[in-house]
């Protein structure tokens, strides 16, 4: 495999990067134990899915406590109006 030398990975790309990978495997171990074929493999499945989950914490605080990934609060006024969006819907 070729690497581009004119490409710096900062810790922040490497950090981004995994943070991305740890979304992704979430979803692919969540459709896993769904899907799995008897309680055992269920279970192993669930058990990674915990671990990832963990990871993806763990990564996401080190990344807000190095300041890399600073999530903005939504205004409260677009919280409300989602909410009464979505519960609305719910209602038949």
């Amino acid at each position: 495999m070729k690497t581009n030398p004119e490409i710096r990975w900062t810790a922040s790309n490497i950090l981004e990067d995994a943070l991305s990978c740890q979304k992704h495997m979430t979803n692919l171990y969540n459709s896993a134990s769904v899907e799995a074929s008897t309680p055992e493999l269920r279970d192993d499945f669930r058990n990674i899915l915990m671990d990832t989950h963990q990871l993806h914490q763990d990564l996401f605080t080190v990344m807000q406590r190095r300041g890399m990934y600073m999530p903005q609060e939504a205004p409260p006024q677009e919280i409300t109006q989602a909410w009464q969006k979505f519960s609305s819907q719910h209602t038949v």
